[in-house]
C-alpha cells in the first residue's frame, strides 16, 4: 500500500499532531494523550509520540526483550501494553532508511488505537464496485 492510500485512510491529522487526543489500546487501556504527527514510512503508518504524551504505567518492557536497552545494534527498546491487547510500542533508539522515525520518539501502529471512541484508520479499503450489468 503506498502513502496516499494510507493517507486516505487515517482519520486523525498527518503532518501535525495535537496535545489532546486520548489514545486507548482496542481494549481500553489509556496509552498516550496526545501526538506529534503520523510517520509513513516502507513499514506503513505510526502515530508519533513524545515522552510527556506516553502513559508509562500502562507499559512495559517484556523480560525476552530487555536485552535492547543496552545493545548497539537495536534500533529501538519494544515496550508492550498491560493488557489483553498487547499492544506494540517502539521507541526509537537509531535512525533507519525506511521512515523518518525520530531518536527518543515512541510509535505505535494505529491500526492498534482508537481516539476516543473512534479508530484511528480505517483498517478495510474502500472496495471497489464494479457494475455488473458491463459484464452480462
Amino acid at each position: 500500500m503506498n502513502r496516499h492510500e494510507y493517507q486516505n485512510r487515517i482519520k486523525i491529522p498527518i503532518e501535525f499532531g495535537d496535545s489532546t487526543t486520548k489514545f486507548l489500546t482496542k481494549c481500553g487501556t489509556h496509552i498516550a494523550t496526545g501526538y506529534k504527527r503520523i510517520v509513513i514510512g516502507g513499514r506503513g503508518p505510526y502515530i508519533e509520540f513524545a515522552e510527556d504524551n506516553i502513559i508509562r504505567e500502562n507499559m512495559n518492557i517484556p523480560t525476552d526483550e530487555m536485552w535492547r536497552i543496552s545493545s548497539d545494534t537495536s534500533f529501538y527498546i519494544e515496550y508492550r501494553t498491560n493488557d489483553m491487547c498487547n499492544v506494540k510500542i517502539y521507541l526509537q533508539k537509531k535512525t533507519v532508511n525506511y521512515a523518518d522515525y525520530q531518536l527518543h520518539y515512541y510509535y505505535i501502529s494505529p491500526f492498534d488505537l482508537k481516539a476516543g471512541t473512534l479508530d484511528v484508520i480505517n483498517s478495510v479499503r474502500q472496495s471497489t464496485i464494479f457494475d455488473t450489468e458491463k459484464f452480462f
